[in-house]
């Protein structure tokens, strides 16, 4: 195809997008694939996602055990809490899903919503990247392709914002995604929830999903403990260190050594306030089973 025709069939004359209307030619393989695309999230996710790593650059994914196993929850259930540590592929996992998502379904409006809007923006963007270099086969045409907002022509649509209590206020969502959210303020949480949250959940199909790794005794602390004692119906999902494959205690210990103790519990073990340990006294050598919230108060 020359250079004059892929100009005239990309969007704003980007060669990696579709614009809206054009027809693409689609060979036997070609309608095989997008049919196993299509049914399996997974498959979809291992055989054209590509992201962007720090030791081998852009490439395509390669899921972990408990990244497939949480596309399929999130898949299968329309409630999802996920309390992940830093750097286990909780990110890598949801801009695959949500890009499966708006590929293969119609008039679905996502909403990716974080405690700032770089962080939501971000998300998209990686989402953003992982669609150009999809096939054109396998795309939609493009009709709006911005910062923080994109439109496709099966009338699929995300937005990118910080959570508030007005951010997805007058939309119709179907995809609700709230990232970082430990660590938005509770009385934004608690207006948001009371403006927003009824009407998503009240949907038939819409989905919610909820991640962060913890911070103290909040409203996300909440939604969790609620979801673990069965109460909200979320399906929860946790992840740590130890679910990514490569990694060992020897790699733990240099990540507590540079954390410290308390945020390393945190970022890495997500381990809740609540949690029971065992200490020992260093001074005296007394054993006892503490909360992680009074061991905190100690070391304060």
């Amino acid at each position: 195809m020359n250079l004059a025709v892929v100009k005239k069939n990309s969007y704003l004359g980007n060669p990696k997008l579709k614009k809206v209307g054009v027809p693409v030619s689609l060979s036997e393989e070609d309608i095989r694939e997008y049919i196993k695309c299509r049914d399996d999230a997974i498959y979809f996710a291992q055989n054209y996602v590509k992201i962007v790593t720090l030791d081998k650059g852009f490439v395509p994914i390669d899921l972990y055990p408990f990244q497939k196993q949480a596309i399929n929850d999130i898949n299968d259930n329309r409630f999802v809490v996920v309390k992940a540590g830093r750097q286990v592929g909780k990110t890598t996992t949801v801009v695959a899903y949500i890009l499966w998502y708006i590929l293969f379904n119609e008039d679905k409006f996502v909403a990716i919503l974080a405690n700032k809007a770089k962080t939501s923006r971000e998300i998209l963007n990686r989402i953003k990247l992982a669609y150009e270099a999809l096939p054109l086969w396998l795309q939609q045409g493009v009709r709006t392709w911005n910062k923080g907002d994109i439109e496709l022509e099966n009338n699929c649509r995300i937005l990118a914002d910080s959570t508030s209590s007005s951010a997805a206020r007058g939309y119709t969502i179907s995809f609700l995604y709230l990232d970082e959210f430990a660590f938005v303020p509770n009385n934004v949480a608690e207006e948001f929830f009371t403006s927003v949250y009824p009407t998503i959940s009240s949907g038939k199909s819409s989905k919610v999903l909820i991640s962060s790794t913890p911070n103290g005794m909040n409203h996300f602390y909440r939604i969790w403990k609620e979801a673990e004692e069965d109460v909200n119906g979320f399906k929860t999902i946790e992840a740590n260190w130890r679910q990514v494959p490569g990694r060992t205690e020897e790699w733990a210990l240099s990540q507590k050594r540079v954390l410290g103790e308390q945020k390393y519990l945190q970022e890495m073990e997500c381990v809740g306030q609540d949690t029971m340990i065992t200490v020992r006294n260093k001074i005296n050598g007394n054993i006892e089973k503490i909360t992680i919230e009074k061991l905190y108060s100690k070391i304060e």
